[in-house]
């Protein structure tokens, strides 16, 4: 009796194991022959590839809404400093492949965000004309195009243009000044062309240069800027103050600057190119204002002759003859010769300070005879005047 109950346990045992194997083998079975195309195709499809999309760059635009050439050398300068604004943010866009690397399906995206705008106070007339002047002077002088001219609205600190290629600044073209190498980037010579500045010294002697901001960067919103030099007093007690100035080295944008504010009443800007970031909405991202870099310190009567000078009759040496044709002039040897002038011009106030290598005196001074002439006629036409 309880073996045969014992043999009936067995066989029902049996019986329910040999039914889930043949469950399993049947889902096997299932699985391989009649759904094995389907997972088969799923496994492949489940690939994924990741692909960046590039953000278009925001545009570099000049004070008239005209886009600023990036090939230029403001608009490459510019582009560098602002560039992650520029560039706006990739976008990702996930695409489905299969094992052959076919794109099956787009499985997600994020848009890219283009760059914002970058709007500048250049004046693409008056830069224009610069660098007509810069290459007129060139001519004459049989050289290459070299110089600069620093075009500055006297009381904002903006620039309305900045003209002049320098490449490669050495100490043999500056008559002993540092090597400035700008990195591959091609420099405005405005920047970084640091030369002694004549016979300006009214405010370029050791004792003035400090106080007009020399022998440090102003700061502006372009790559490769050089500081210039000023001779420390210490290392040569026995030398008098007027006898340094061959050991001041200026750039053509820090005298223009200093000259703004003579004509401000004494308020040193950090020149600024940038007027505002805009989105691609049309909504301003943030305004670019130049900063007050400080006051200058010196007496009210050197700012009111340095005033009378640019603004009525200054030319020829700085040291010694004027004549009225609205130039001030100084001749910095044999490497280089400068000039300065007050513009007014419709409602803005300019201040434009030229430099020329190897030249002759009278060369920078016809350069920016024609820049004082030529901005007022520019002005005019846009007026209608």
């Amino acid at each position: 009796m309880r073996r045969g109950v014992h043999r009936g346990r067995v066989a029902l045992l049996a019986v329910v194991v040999s039914s889930m194997m043949l469950s399993v083998l049947g889902r096997l079975w299932h699985l391989q022959i009649v759904d094995g195309a389907y997972y088969a195709r799923a496994a492949a499809d489940s690939r994924v590839r990741t692909e960046s999309l590039p953000a278009p760059a925001g545009l570099v635009l000049a004070a008239d809404g005209s886009p600023l050439s990036s090939g230029a050398l403001v608009g490459q300068g510019l582009e560098t400093w602002y560039r992650a604004e520029l560039a706006g943010r990739a976008g990702v866009r996930q695409l489905a492949v299969d094992s052959r690397g076919t794109v099956t399906g787009v499985m997600g995206e994020s848009a890219a965000l283009p760059g914002s705008t970058l709007t500048t106070s250049i004046d693409p007339r008056i830069q224009r004309l610069a660098e007509q002047t810069l290459a007129s002077g060139a001519a004459k002088t049989g050289r290459a195009i070299g110089g600069a001219v620093v075009v500055l609205e006297a009381s904002t600190g903006r620039v309305a243009a900045l003209a002049g290629h320098a490449g490669r600044e050495t100490a043999a073209r500056h008559g002993g000044a540092a090597e400035v190498d700008t990195g591959g980037l091609p420099s405005s010579g405005a920047l970084v062309a640091r030369r002694p500045p004549g016979s300006a010294r009214v405010i370029t002697s050791p004792a003035a240069a400090t106080a007009f901001g020399f022998g440090r960067p102003t700061g502006i919103d372009l790559p490769n800027e050089a500081a210039g030099a000023v001779p420390d007093p210490a290392r040569h007690p026995d030398r008098p103050s007027a006898s340094g100035q061959d050991e001041v080295l200026v750039t053509p944008l820090q005298l223009a600057r200093a000259y703004a504010a003579a004509v401000n009443g004494g308020t040193l800007f950090s020149p600024r190119l940038a007027t505002a970031l805009v989105r691609p909405d049309g909504t301003v991202a943030r305004t670019v204002v130049p900063p007050v870099d400080g006051r200058v310190a010196v007496s009210p009567e050197t700012l009111r002759g340095v005033r009378h000078a640019l603004s009525v009759n200054l030319s020829v040496n700085l040291s010694a003859s004027r004549s009225s044709d609205g130039t001030l002039d100084a001749y910095g040897g044999p490497g280089a010769s400068w000039s300065a002038c007050y513009v007014p011009a419709g409602r803005s106030r300019y201040v434009v300070v030229v430099m020329v290598p190897w030249s002759g005196r009278d060369t920078a001074g016809t350069a920016a005879r024609a820049m004082r002439e030529g901005i007022p006629r520019l002005a005019d036409a846009s007026t209608g005047t």
